[in-house]
């Protein structure tokens, strides 16, 4: 059996951009498609049940087949994507024999403990979230939940990331979170799938309530503010970000994953449609009850709980409107006070209404036509979070939250950050100057000086340390196969000082 093969990381990539350019393209331009639909029917031909057995090491081509073989059914009809969502399910199955760093140790429905390498793993789980919707499976499903367990509930971070590093790029033990730790920005890339497929699978909102976690914190701060450096790795204390990177993986998937937030904004099924984020503009949610729906929302959530949407179908047609409600307890490792959930206020055309909420969601059966609004008040309240005290790392330590944001403390903003936080209260203050507009927490320490703290997204944005090229520095070639194409020689800058000082950290001390 072979393991691995170099190639399908971008042959995953290809897929997924085939579907992406011909949904940008209306299905007007084929090409992508068309090449896309050989390159999976050349895997159909020549891998699966009586021909060749094998698996990817890097977990990626499975959802993307799936994705595929989904998309093909609706252009297409007929079951003509069945083919390639078999496939997938295959190479799922044919993973044995192997080692946990690649999810291949134990068969796949018989893994319960989330292990190895954390960026193949939330792939991997992908999938077979993906399968479990599929087929109804209930091997699957059960694998599914408790990997998710294991993982959400032992071994999550509170910004949303996971793979403490302990092993290879991966998971470490149960409760073992150190502050130095990996949590690779493609890792929270995948989470977000892994999540938004529980998502779809369960119509649950704990799992949108998860996504939008891992989006507003581990994932948005992989980048530096202006969009100009990346990070490798998202630590709960200081971080280093680069221009580039010997493994460049994480530059093309950050922004692929923030370029889909339409798609983890919206969700629908045979009922209505799911408004699972918060966040202006204007997206067309296709085949909802027999017709085009476009959703309009105007908000400046985070900052405020205050958010407004207007349902635009294109015949007036009876449907489920689901507007998530946020439920803050996102992991059982984590305890936030005061507790914060529910709406303050909920309006259909101005109307004040009282929603029954299920599964997280206030739901909305009516007929809707072009222009009805939806408005509801969200609760913003600063919260102060402790951990599970068998998580040694956090013992005595509380984390700040405001909505989704969890906070940092900076040297920056005060001349020592390893003070006790004072009890007084803590309050949430908007600094248009500070990081191009932030919602800032204020408080004080122990001794009674003043306490500032930064989301932890904008974290490292002010420390005038250098900004090397490419950790083990290389050549990079930015135009492979180009002709006379700019090649860029890695500058040998030094390296961030080593002086074990901590300019940022998540957790401070109670």
């Amino acid at each position: 059996m072979s393991l691995t093969w170099t190639g399908e990381v971008p042959q995953n990539a290809f897929i997924e951009s085939a579907i992406n350019h011909y949904t940008l393209t209306d299905g007007q331009d084929l090409r992508l498609y068309h090449a896309a639909k050989k390159l999976a029917d050349c895997w159909v031909a020549n891998i699966g049940p009586g021909k060749k057995a094998w698996f990817d090491g890097h977990q990626e081509m499975e959802q993307a087949l799936v994705r595929f073989g989904r998309f093909v059914n609706d252009v297409e009809g007929h079951g003509r994507g069945d083919g390639y969502i078999r496939l997938a399910q295959f190479l799922l199955e044919s993973r044995r024999g192997g080692s946990q760093y690649d999810q291949s140790h134990l068969p796949t429905v018989q893994q319960y403990e989330a292990v190895g390498h954390a960026v193949r793993a939330v792939y991997f789980y992908s999938a077979m979230a993906d399968i479990a919707a599929e087929n109804g499976d209930p091997d699957y499903q059960s694998a599914v939940i408790s990997l998710w367990d294991n993982m959400i509930n032992r071994k999550y971070y509170v910004t949303g990331g996971v793979g403490s590093g302990e092993t290879s790029e991966g998971f470490g033990a149960d409760y073992s979170l150190p502050h130095d730790a990996y949590c690779e920005s493609c890792s929270s890339c995948g989470l977000v799938f892994f999540q938004y497929k529980m998502n779809l699978a369960y119509h649950d909102a704990k799992y949108a309530d998860l996504y939008e976690e891992t989006l507003y914190n581990a994932l948005l701060g992989s980048t530096d503010l202006g969009g100009t450096t990346f990070c490798y790795t998202n630590p709960l204390t200081n971080t280093e970000r680069t221009l580039w990177n010997q493994c460049p993986c994480c530059v093309a998937n950050i922004p692929r994953t923030l370029l889909m937030l339409p798609t983890w904004t919206y969700v629908k099924d045979d009922k209505g449609l799911y408004v699972n984020l918060f966040v202006g503009g204007s997206v067309k949610v296709e085949g909802v009850a027999g017709t085009d729906v476009t959703m309009v929302q105007r908000t400046d959530y985070p900052k405020s709980g205050a958010i407004s949407m207007s349902v635009h179908p294109a015949v007036a047609k009876t449907f489920t409107v689901n507007v998530r409600i946020p439920d803050r307890k996102t992991s059982a490792l984590y305890h936030a006070v005061p507790e914060v959930s529910g709406y303050l206020s909920f309006r259909v055309n101005g109307e004040l209404v009282r929603p029954e909420v299920k599964k997280g969601y206030a739901q909305i059966t009516r007929e809707w036509r072009d222009g009805d609004q939806i408005d509801l008040v969200l609760p913003m309240q600063v919260q102060r979070i402790s951990c599970d005290p068998r998580v040694e790392a956090n013992r005595g330590k509380v984390a700040l939250r405001y909505g989704p944001l969890v906070y940092n403390v900076e040297t920056a903003d005060q001349t020592a950050i390893d003070k006790k936080i004072g009890g007084d209260p803590i309050l949430a203050e908007w600094r248009d100057g500070l990081l191009g507009g932030v919602t800032v927490l204020r408080g004080k320490w122990a001794d009674g000086s003043p306490m500032t703290a930064i989301p932890y997204y904008a974290r490292m944005n002010r420390t005038n340390l250098t900004v090397r090229f490419s950790p083990g520095g290389a050549v990079v070639n930015f135009a492979p196969g180009a002709i006379g194409g700019p090649v860029t020689q890695a500058v040998q800058e030094p390296p961030v000082p080593e002086d074990n000082k901590i300019y940022s950290q998540t957790w401070l001390r109670a």
